[in-house]
C-alpha cells in the first residue's frame, strides 16, 4: 500500500546565519493493506513530520514516495487531487479538523460534497446515517456542534468523516493521548474494527509502547529524524536491539525514568554525521562514527546499529 525509499526532508533553520536542518534523514518503510505500522520516539524526533511529508502535504527533499504502486513524490496538484481521498490522517486534536460553526451533519457533509461522494442529497443523508452508526454515535449528535460533543464523541466525528471518503491509507498521529484511558480504549478498538472491516493500512503514532503494541503488526523506532529499528511489535519490544530502542522501552515501563532522561536532548546539541544515537552510546566504538544501515538481524526485524 505505502514504500517509502530514501526520504529526507531539510528545513532551514537561523535568521542571519541559515543552516539546513536534517529533519528526515534517509528514512524507507513499506506498509501492507490492512497492516498497521506504530511509530514511536521522543518529542521532536520527526515523526509528525514524516507522517505529513508521506501524505504530500509537505514536499519531501529527497526519495520517492509509492502509493499502490503509483510513486507521487513528484505530483502535481491534480494528480494528487485523485487520490487525496485514498489517503487520510487523525491530528492529535481533532477538533481542528471541523468548523465550530458547523453542525456535525455540515461537518460530514462538507467532505462528500467537495469530493461529490453522493449523487443527491438523499443518498448524502442515507451515507451519514450508515457512518454515525458505524463510528458509534447517535442521530442526534447530528444535530449538535463540536463544543457540544466530549472528546471521544469528536475523535467519532472525525473518524465518520474521514470513512465518507473510503481511504485506504489512515495517518493516526497520537490519535488518543488527549483522550481519558477508559474512552482510548473504546477509541482504539473502534479503530480496529474498521481496519478489519474496511482492509485500511494504518500508520500509527504513539508515545505509549501500550497503546502501539496492541494497535501494530510492526513498530518503527525513530531518532534524530533515522529509524533505527524496525520489527515486529513483541521482538522489538521485549528484545530491543538498539541501543536507543532499549532506553525508550527500559523509561516507558520503569515507574521512574532509568535512562532516557539521562540522554541530553538531540534537539540541543549538533548530532554527528554517523550514529546519531553515537556520542550517548554505552556500546560505541570508532565505527559508529559512520552513517549504518538498516540491517537484518531476524526475520523481519532490522536494525541500524554496528553494534549489533
Amino acid at each position: 500500500m505505502i514504500r517509502v525509499e530514501s526520504l529526507t526532508k531539510v528545513f532551514t533553520a537561523g535568521v542571519f546565519k541559515k543552516r539546513p536542518v536534517n529533519v528526515i534523514d534517509d528514512v524507507s518503510f513499506t506498509i501492507s493493506a490492512g497492516e498497521t505500522l506504530g511509530l514511536v520516539g521522543e518529542s521532536g524526533c520527526g515523526k509528525s513530520t514524516l507522517a505529513r511529508v508521506v501524505l504530500r502535504l509537505i514536499p519531501p527533499s529527497g526519495g520517492r514516495i509509492f502509493f499502490k504502486d503509483t510513486e507521487i513524490t513528484k505530483a502535481n496538484p491534480k494528480e494528487l487531487k485523485k487520490i487525496r481521498t485514498k489517503m487520510q490522517i487523525i491530528f492529535q486534536h481533532p477538533e481542528s479538523a471541523l468548523n465550530p460553526r458547523m453542525k456535525i451533519y455540515n461537518s460530514l457533509v462538507e467532505a462528500m460534497r467537495l469530493q461529490q461522494i453522493a449523487n443527491n442529497r438523499r443518498e448524502e443523508g442515507a451515507k451519514v446515517y450508515q457512518l454515525i452508526e458505524l463510528v458509534g454515535l447517535n442521530e442526534e449528535h447530528l444535530e449538535r456542534y463540536p463544543h457540544e460533543l466530549s472528546g471521544g464523541q469528536i475523535q467519532r466525528v472525525v473518524l465518520a468523516r474521514i470513512l465518507s471518503l473510503q481511504p485506504e491509507f489512515i495517518v493516526a498521529d497520537e490519535p488518543t493521548s488527549m483522550l481519558d484511558l477508559s474512552v482510548q480504549a473504546q477509541v482504539l478498538n473502534l479503530f480496529k474494527e474498521i481496519q478489519h472491516k474496511f482492509n485500511i493500512a494504518y500508520l500509527f503514532i504513539s508515545h505509549d509502547l501500550d497503546v502501539v503494541r496492541w494497535m501494530s503488526d510492526r513498530i518503527a523506532v525513530m531518532y534524530a529524524g533515522r529509524i533505527v529499528e524496525i520489527g515486529p511489535v513483541d521482538k522489538v519490544r521485549e528484545n530491543p536491539r538498539h541501543p536507543y530502542t532499549s532506553a525508550l522501552v527500559d523509561a516507558f515501563f520503569a515507574l521512574k525514568n532509568s535512562g532516557i532522561d539521562k540522554i541530553p536532548d538531540p534537539k540541543a546539541d549538533k548530532l554527528p554525521a554517523g550514529c546519531k544515537f553515537y556520542p550517548y552510546c554505552l556500546k560505541a566504538g570508532d565505527i559508529c562514527k559512520k552513517k549504518p544501515d538498516l540491517k537484518k538481524v531476524a526475520e523481519d526485524h532490522f536494525v541500524a546499529c554496528w553494534q549489533v
